[in-house]
């Protein structure tokens, strides 16, 4: 009987401390941050960024961004090539040149990051982007590599 008690007690000590600790930093799964520019909406619009247009997009992976309880936005990562109107569209086998950049698209907008998101979810892994926009070297949100796209 004591031996039985005595499990019991270690058992609830245990448990208790297991609950205790799995909030700590050891075992809490923290959730992705980024903070982006906050005049990114506004630059697209009034035309202090660049942009490449018609862009075919092969997403290598993806990852989510959530605020307040809800999606903020969706970064994938992607190789571009470019695609003009006059030419079909190699989906199952494109050509990517050598030494083809590897870009971070940040894409705006909850409506957009979430029918996008459900895509990549869905194994959809190309999109065709009409407006990839990027920071020119000059500006002070300029990164290498890095672009945003708002439909």
């Amino acid at each position: 009987m004591k031996k039985n008690l005595k499990f019991l007690f270690i058992c609830f000590v245990f448990l208790i401390s297991f609950n205790v600790f799995s909030d700590g930093m050891v075992f809490a799964k923290k959730v992705p941050l980024e903070e982006l520019p906050e005049t990114v909406e506004s630059d697209m619009r009034n035309g202090t960024m660049g942009y490449l247009s018609n862009q075919q997009c092969f997403v290598s992976t993806y990852r989510s961004f959530y605020k307040n309880s809800g999606l903020d936005h969706v970064n994938i990562y992607a190789t571009c090539i470019d695609t003009y109107p006059n030419r079909k569209i190699e989906w199952d086998n494109p050509k990517i040149p050598k030494g083809t950049e590897k870009k971070t698209i940040h894409i705006m907008g909850k409506n957009t990051s979430q029918r996008m998101l459900d895509e990549m979810k869905k194994g959809k892994n190309a999109f065709l982007i009409k407006k990839l926009y990027y920071y020119k070297s000059s500006d002070k949100n300029y990164k290498k590599g890095e672009y945003y796209y708002f439909d």
